[in-house]
């Protein structure tokens, strides 16, 4: 098997369509979502592997149908944001940007103040203020998870309502292990509104009814930074590890520049090594009682939240209990911070038809764990878990975590 390590750069922004209107003609808008998804990459890297085939192996051609089958086995192994400054040659682990975790909220200052980062930890139902009933049927596991609370009530004030959606390396490696940092200042990418008008075909000219705008997320942006005589520009892209079709391995894949997204913007194809993807070498923490995990990227579980393989054994504790990867002995999940899910609709290019809706655990979302019996998440157990897969849509990089120490709360020894 051949696999394949790149950096996506979409130069003219790039615009990946939501299920509000699969035509945007007929509803006069397209909605973007905020950041790729990895599906949407998948998709363009299978019709380049087919070109770069096709390109390879002269009289081979591909129809719809057999391009759909000899690229289904092309996985999308590792998906990660990148962001450096414009004009740097290569991208390192330092250039990685994770989304923003749900444990984490950002607090706007008053007077004057700076922003800050207040920790969320989660904490017994049965606490003094806090309050159960989760959902509106009988299910004493989900009743039995632990709140969230703040580490500091008494310093929590109103949210910001402009918090960054990604943090850096640095920021989220010191998260991770439960070390205090600075309110992330770093902004996101840049969005714009395009404008189209349709042609009439006979006319060549204008149809004044027909005008529609797309929203495009801009990956080139100018940045203001203190004591910057001028602003700096920036790039985002995406980090890609993928997997070829076994036995079908193109060389050079992918060649030249890949269309992505709506309308199939060009984007700029850059090589890179399999460390983009590494569990960095300052990642050592202590063992913990507690293991929280942060999706890198969105997850999906048969169960909706619940991630696959756990469940709650019959007459025995209100808990659910499964496994993790990497991680000896069985695991409780103990608390599950969600924002609320991610509805991804998707278009079939073979059928030419809408594909079913799928709902995803966005990233960021965090869940908090114990071991069955007690006994602490070593340093090599934590390591182990960085990036790994979890969940559905293994092969379209879905359901990968970042581990992190979670601090249990006093009452249980902690």
């Amino acid at each position: 098997m051949s696999e394949e390590c790149f950096a996506l750069l979409p130069r003219d922004g790039l615009s990946v369509k939501d299920g509000r209107g699969w035509y945007t003609s007929e509803v006069g808008r397209g909605y973007s979502h905020p950041w790729p998804l990895p599906t949407t990459v998948r998709g363009a890297l299978r019709a380049a592997w087919g070109q770069d085939l096709m390109s390879n192996r002269p009289g081979v051609r591909l129809t719809p149908e057999a391009w759909e089958q000899r690229s289904a086995s092309l996985a999308l192994k590792g998906f990660v944001a990148l962001r450096r400054d414009l004009g740097e040659t290569s991208f390192t682990p330092r250039h990685r940007m994770w989304p923003a975790p749900a444990d984490a909220v950002v607090v706007a200052g008053k007077d004057g103040e700076p922003a800050r980062v207040e920790r969320l930890r989660p904490w017994w139902p049965d606490s003094e203020g806090v309050i159960t009933s989760l959902g509106p049927d009988e299910d004493r596991a989900r009743e039995a998870l632990w709140h969230p609370r703040p580490d500091h009530e008494g310093r929590m004030g109103k949210p910001s309502g402009d918090a960054p959606a990604f943090w850096s390396e640095a920021d989220m490696v010191a998260w991770l292990m439960r070390k205090d940092i600075a309110a992330p200042a770093t902004p996101g990418p840049g969005h714009r509104t395009d404008l189209h008008v349709a042609i009439a075909p006979d006319k060549q000219t204008a149809e004044d009814t027909m005008l529609h705008s797309r929203q495009v997320v801009e990956l080139l942006r100018l940045e203001k930074r203190e004591g910057a005589a001028a602003p700096v520009a920036v790039e985002w892209a995406l980090g890609v590890r993928c997997r070829q079709p076994e036995g079908e391995a193109v060389t050079g894949f992918p060649s030249g520049v890949l269309g992505l997204g709506g309308r199939r913007r060009l984007t700029e194809v850059e090589r890179a090594t399999v460390d983009l993807f590494a569990c960095p070498e300052d990642f050592q923490p202590e063992p913990s009682m507690g293991l929280k995990l942060v999706l890198a990227t969105p997850a999906s579980f048969e169960r909706g939240w619940l991630p696959d393989g756990f469940a709650c054994a019959e007459g025995g504790e209100p808990e659910y209990a499964g496994t993790l990867p990497g991680v000896e002995g069985r695991v409780v999940l103990r608390a599950a911070l969600v924002p609320r899910a991610q509805d991804v609709s998707a278009w079939d290019m073979v059928k030419r038809q809408p594909r079913a809706t799928r709902r995803w655990v966005p990233a960021g979302s965090v869940y908090f764990f114990e071991k069955v019996g007690g006994g602490q998440f070593t340093t090599k157990e934590l390591r182990a878990l960085w990036l790994a897969s979890w969940g559905g849509g293994r092969d379209e990089a879905l359901g990968q975590v970042l581990p992190g120490v979670w601090e249990l709360p006093p009452e249980c020894g902690a």
